[in-house]
């Protein structure tokens, strides 16, 4: 986990944060195809999701995580996995 994500955890468990502000979506690769494999309200929980989708299928890997604002289309942040 890189220290942006342990500072996005530590964040989602503040009295700042308010849920369903933002989603987290894990992102991977499946056959060359850019996928979503995980959304979540907080970022440990879709963290937890896509490396169980990952762990399912070989075919999957988890490559980041979009911060997305609900409503909005573009990505706020990006998180690299590894």
């Amino acid at each position: 986990m890189t220290p942006e994500i342990i500072d996005e955890v530590q964040f989602t468990r503040s009295v700042e944060f308010r849920l369903g502000e933002y989603l987290y979506m894990g992102m991977g690769i499946v056959k060359n195809q850019r996928v979503c494999i995980a959304v979540a309200y907080k970022i440990d929980y879709c963290i937890k999701k896509a490396l169980q989708f990952e762990e399912a299928d070989s075919n999957v890997i988890f490559t980041h995580i979009n911060k997305v604002k609900v409503g909005e289309l573009e990505r706020c942040r990006k998180f690299y996995w590894n």
